[in-house]
């Protein structure tokens, strides 16, 4: 059986792109969901505790980078060479380093606990609960980690609409698990092993049916030998990026912590969550084209990969440009709306927070590019001097000006790095910079730009509020935009969709 280009079969671009769009959305409405509900039955501390372990328990988005987009990229590689014995010992020893990974991270958690979780959480509300839920953060860590193995190589196998499908599934159980134990104890602890239980079980399940479409035989691959150096750097690498992204999140939280307390977490969360979910929306194209990419520089078609670049980040532009519009405009009735008008005051966070990401979409697609090529290099230089000047400034900003002193912290170094940042990584992909801006730029941001002021004008006069008011509102917003621009879309976006020289994967 053959992929057809422009077929909307299972495994295809369109599909995944279109399934992990649903994945965001219902993530995005989950955690949006979760907040109010915490905050309503636990309080402010107790959620804020919650927030933290379960950060450390199931958050490790941005560090699985590392290590699972290198095992995504080296599945899709090396099945497409036919290269089965390489393929296995990538495997195995992507497994041992995240066993060790796993020992690591759940060794810092428990010593963390135990020498620090008094100090850190000293409110009455949660001073004899925060051992033993970091205690309960700190194993799951353990297992979370070699369970993403069976993601990342679902993913390489191009089958990201399972692993829309299995996360989708898994948000769903989290918010039902979530909302019957909030409703019966308030131990945090237990909401904590809870939590990252169903992470344990996405991972879990994702590896059942991905296994039979590795052709992982015994005596097939190695669990060591220096043919592995070169993948084992790619994947340190990449953890390294990935290290770096977390760490700035993270940092973030025990900088607020340290500084201010643990209430004004519930503070910066709220600040931090609608970032995510534009963060979500800017990487959905890309993330759907990591094994591709790896696929197409394996088969030496980079004019192939350029094309596709192009045309992905013009739709990531499309996509998440006017959701940043929508929520800088809006922000204070969606604060409002969402965990109750005390908050409003705090919509200044969330404007500074989504600001970044102005620029930072351009960056979505590109990244797949930079995974496939495999030169990553520069780019960890980067992103680790980036998250040093991170710390250090929003440590400085954070003790002079409290909360949002570390959302500054975060956006400055994030706007002042992305131009060098983006030098780097056209250049490695081979795309002038006049190119991206007459196929990226011209044809996103100015149709945006021209929609953003009526925009501004209507929630103005029209003041829209409550959740149905906002929902109307930025859907026929939304609505409006991308109508307007189908036909330029329609056209590029048959561009986008891989050709019919690869089989298909069919995961059963």
């Amino acid at each position: 059986m053959r992929r057809l280009g422009g077929a909307w079969v299972a495994g295809g671009v369109p599909v995944n792109t279109v399934l992990l769009g649903a994945r965001t959305i219902v993530r995005g409405l989950v955690a949006l969901v979760m907040l109010p509900l915490l905050l309503d039955r636990l309080g402010a501390v107790p959620t804020g505790l919650f927030i933290f372990a379960t950060t450390l328990t199931g958050y490790f988005t941005a560090v699985e980078y590392g290590v699972g987009t290198s095992v995504t990229k080296y599945v899709a590689e090396h099945r497409a060479t036919g290269d089965h014995e390489q393929l296995g010992s990538i495997l195995r020893a992507s497994l041992l380093l995240l066993l060790g990974l796993g020992a690591i991270v759940a060794a810092v958690v428990a010593a963390l606990a135990l020498l620090g979780g008094e100090a850190l959480f000293s409110d009455p509300a949660v001073s004899s609960q925060a051992v033993p839920t970091l205690l309960v953060a700190a194993a799951v860590a353990f297992l979370y980690w070699p369970s993403r193995i069976g993601p990342a190589s679902l993913r390489g196998l191009e089958r990201y609409d399972i692993c829309a499908l299995i996360e989708i599934a898994c948000a769903l159980l989290t918010l039902a698990l979530i909302f019957l134990a909030s409703g019966v104890t308030h131990s945090v602890a237990i909401l904590t092993a809870l939590f990252g239980s169903v992470f344990l079980l996405e991972g879990v399940s994702a590896g059942v049916l991905a296994w039979p479409h590795l052709y992982l035989r015994r005596g097939v691959g190695h669990w060591r030998g220096s043919h592995l150096r070169p993948a084992m750097g790619f994947s340190a690498g990449l953890f390294l990026i990935g290290l770096s992204d977390t760490f700035i999140y993270e940092s973030d939280r025990i900088v607020v912590t340290a500084f201010v307390g643990a209430a004004a977490l519930v503070v910066y969360e709220v600040a931090l969550r609608p970032q995510t979910g534009v963060r979500l929306i800017a990487g959905l194209v890309g993330s759907a084209l990591v094994s591709p990419a790896s696929r197409l520089v394996a088969q030496d078609r980079k004019r192939r990969l350029r094309e596709l670049v192009l045309v992905g980040s013009l739709y990531a532009v499309v996509l998440t440009i006017p959701f940043v519009v929508l929520i800088f405009v809006l922000a204070q009735p969606i604060v409002e709306a969402w965990v109750g008008e005390s908050y409003g005051r705090y919509a200044g966070y969330v404007r500074i927070f989504i600001s970044y990401w102005l620029l930072g979409v351009n960056a979505g697609v590109l990244t797949s590019a930079i995974v496939g090529v495999g030169r990553i290099r520069v780019f960890v230089w980067l992103t680790v001097g980036g998250a040093i000047f991170t710390l250090g400034l929003s440590i400085a900003l954070t003790a002079a000006w409290g909360t949002v002193g570390v959302i500054w912290g975060t956006v400055i170094p994030n706007v002042l790095g992305f131009p060098i940042w983006m030098h780097f990584a056209l250049r490695h992909v081979g795309i002038p910079a006049s190119r991206y801006t007459r196929e990226v730029v011209a044809p996103g941001y100015l149709p945006i730009a021209a929609w953003t002021i009526p925009v501004v004008v209507l929630a103005l006069a029209l003041h829209p509020t409550g959740l149905l008011g906002l929902g109307a509102f930025c859907t026929a917003a939304l609505a409006a935009l991308w109508l307007a621009l189908l036909p330029m879309l329609r056209t590029r976006w048959r561009r986008m969709l891989l050709d019919d020289r690869v089989p298909a994967t069919v995961v059963a």
